[in-house]
């Protein structure tokens, strides 16, 4: 008998691909030899979110993902990237569309260097990502470093942080991670977990930076006294330290409302060679440089999952048999769907 908490989050067929959903997987059934692996599988993944995929091994995780990226075929059901039907798109079209994988072992080129394996996708893209690059630099410096050296000379971490990279540079729409943290040391599954919560936030990797040259801007201004509304400034710089005081942590909301009050302040006051041209347009401007993305994450590791997520779903035979917001990944449902 299921318990009243697990009904709460066990799974109901219908028909998703609504606004805001980034990726939408429909009644998605696949058979591989002859043998049903994927029976059904219904997920929606909304924009900017951390969804975990989970289950006991062999369940079909891995073909979930691989039936999405399309290097298997399902026997029948839709997929839809960004409000668009690509269940019929060979793979090389669904990489243009915006999925990037980072596949189980990772996969990189082990006689290619770093910098070959790195640009190896962008490329075949015809793409030139030169401010991606400085991003996948910032979230792995290591990379930098080791431009010259032969992949399979890496250590597993180095090696699993080259293949996002590798990824990253295709600049998509959706990342998909297939056990990212198998057999990778604590310090670089922890740069990893860092990494996963700047790319679903979007933002500037330096915005702790930046925030406090605006702020410092600001404050020039104040003690200026020359600004015809300094009420105006108040506030912006209020706005600023709200963002500070909560770790930088991306709310779209707190961000629209700082540029709609910068926009103000810009309006109303002077325009040309000014702080509010230069200096703080520029900091604000680079805050929002970088866009979020949504990221399908396969992963055992559960720690890491409760701390990135904010949805999930369970795999059985093929099947979901639990989804819901990661508040809702109590013991009770680890117990009952994944412990071994």
């Amino acid at each position: 008998m299921m318990s009243e908490s697990l009904k709460s989050i066990s799974v109901e067929r219908k028909s998703i691909s609504r606004p805001g959903t980034m990726l939408a997987i429909e009644n998605l059934c696949v058979s591989i030899g002859g043998s049903r692996i994927l029976r059904d599988v219904t997920l929606e993944l909304p924009d900017s979110k951390v969804f975990c995929l989970m289950g006991r091994n062999g369940v079909g995780k891995t073909t979930t993902l691989k039936t999405v990226v399309g290097l298997y075929k399902s026997t029948s059901g839709r997929i839809h990237l960004d409000g668009k039907d690509i269940s019929r798109l060979p793979a090389e079209a669904r990489a243009r569309a915006g999925i990037g994988y980072v596949p189980q072992g990772r996969g990189i080129f082990p006689h290619l260097t770093v910098e070959e394996n790195l640009f190896v996708g962008a490329v075949a893209q015809g793409k030139k990502p030169k401010r991606t690059l400085e991003r996948v630099f910032a979230l792995f410096p290591i990379l930098k470093e080791f431009l010259p050296r032969k992949g399979g000379m890496l250590s597993g971490g180095q090696q699993q942080q080259l293949a996002i990279g590798r990824a990253l540079l295709t600049e998509p729409k959706v990342l998909i991670l297939d056990e990212p943290t198998e057999g990778i040391q604590p310090n670089i599954i922890d740069q990893i977990g860092e990494a996963i919560k700047l790319l679903r936030r979007g933002g500037h990797h330096n915005e702790a930076m930046l925030l406090a040259e605006a702020g410092h801007s600001l404050k020039k201004l104040e003690e200026d006294g020359n600004y015809p509304k300094p009420e105006l400034l108040e506030t912006l710089t209020e706005q600023i330290r709200a963002l500070q005081r909560e770790g930088v942590h991306r709310d779209p909301g707190a961000f629209r409302q700082i540029n709609d009050t910068f926009a103000v302040l810009r309006k109303e006051g002077p325009h040309e060679g000014t702080l509010l041209k230069d200096e703080i347009a520029k900091a604000l401007g680079l805050l929002n440089a970088e866009t979020s993305m949504t990221i399908l994450l396969v992963e055992q590791y559960l720690d890491f999952c409760k701390e990135l997520a904010d949805n999930f779903a369970i795999l059985d035979r093929g099947s979901v048999v639990a989804r819901g917001s990661v508040v809702e990944l109590t013991d009770e449902v680890v117990k009952e769907h994944l412990t071994v």
